[in-house]
């Protein structure tokens, strides 16, 4: 079940959805919510796990209209991010009993901002989560029959393996199996996708592992680089997103990932909408339909437990 069909589930004209109902959607929306980046519609629910796009009439969009992007040379600016990664030191491997944590600032459509907390258990049997002041959740993960989630330990192996050459990872990214996306998905998109997984990840990218993604990256038509772009805590950076070759009036949506612009250090996504947009029931009107920040990152011993 993708996203779309979680979406479809929560009809526009249907009762307003148990506890129950939300929490299944939310655990199942949390587990693959690393394995790939939805389109700009979809991860409206799917990154935060969080359902609030008019259903039932609930949550209305924030109709705040982004200004206009200030675009920069993605050949030059995504050069120097790989110059300044390939500097950084490498981060050490957690044990196999434990936790990654992440905090994220998360504004999903509306003018509130909820810290969300996640703990995930290196081996990918578990992970617990935390919203505002709410109790911590936890739960037990069950693999399933044709998902394509990686654990975090099976991202650290993968990581080791990657090419760090940037034609040979950008080859081998549109050609990987486990990442074949849907029927039609141009190759550049696809390599766009995958490559933008492996940055937004709790389990830190090895260094030049992470400049040969922003080296591949620079390589792949129709990626852009706006500066500017701000995230759900109000840090500015610049985001990188994909359009293809569609014309600048063609744009309906734009999804950045967003990175501090002196450290490229990630900082988080954010989507603007630009046209009213519907799939199914939900309809995103212009204005910041998604905007997150992380906050923290670390390992950790237990879940609850915070770096120190």
């Amino acid at each position: 079940m993708d996203d779309l069909t979680v979406l479809g589930g929560l009809r526009a004209d249907a009762p307003e959805p148990g506890a129950d109902r939300l929490d299944a959607l939310r655990a199942r929306a949390l587990r693959r919510r690393r394995s790939r980046l939805a389109p700009p519609l979809l991860l409206v629910a799917a990154a935060t796990g969080v359902v609030v796009v008019m259903v039932s009439g609930v949550g209305a969009p924030v109709r705040e209209v982004p200004p206009g992007p200030r675009p920069m040379s993605a050949e030059v600016v995504l050069q120097r991010a790989a110059q300044v990664s390939e500097r950084h030191a490498p981060a050490r491997t957690p044990r196999a009993g434990q936790w990654l944590y992440w905090k994220l600032l998360v504004r999903n459509g509306t003018p509130v901002t909820i810290a969300e907390e996640y703990w995930t258990r290196f081996d990918g049997t578990a992970q617990a989560s935390r919203r505002g002041q709410g109790a911590m959740e936890q739960s037990v993960i069950e693999p399933e029959p044709g998902d394509d989630q990686l654990t975090p330990r099976e991202f650290a192996a993968k990581f080791a393996e990657l090419p760090t050459d940037p034609a040979r990872l950008l080859a081998h990214v549109k050609d990987d199996p486990v990442w074949q996306g849907d029927d039609g998905e141009h190759p550049d998109a696809r390599a766009f996708r995958v490559l933008s997984v492996y940055l937004y990840q709790e389990l830190p990218v090895p260094p030049k592992l992470r400049g040969a993604i922003f080296r591949a990256l620079a390589e792949i038509p129709g990626v852009r680089v706006d500066s500017g772009v701000r995230d759900a805590a109000g840090r500015t950076g610049i985001g990188v997103a994909y359009e293809g070759d569609i014309p600048d009036g063609g744009v309906r949506s734009r999804s950045y990932l967003i990175f501090d612009d002196t450290t490229y250090e990630f900082l988080g996504r954010r989507i603007d909408q630009y046209r009213e947009e519907r799939v199914g029931p939900v309809v995103v009107p212009p204005g910041i339909a998604y905007v997150s920040a992380v906050m923290a990152v670390g390992v950790v011993d237990r879940p609850g437990e915070l770096p120190g």
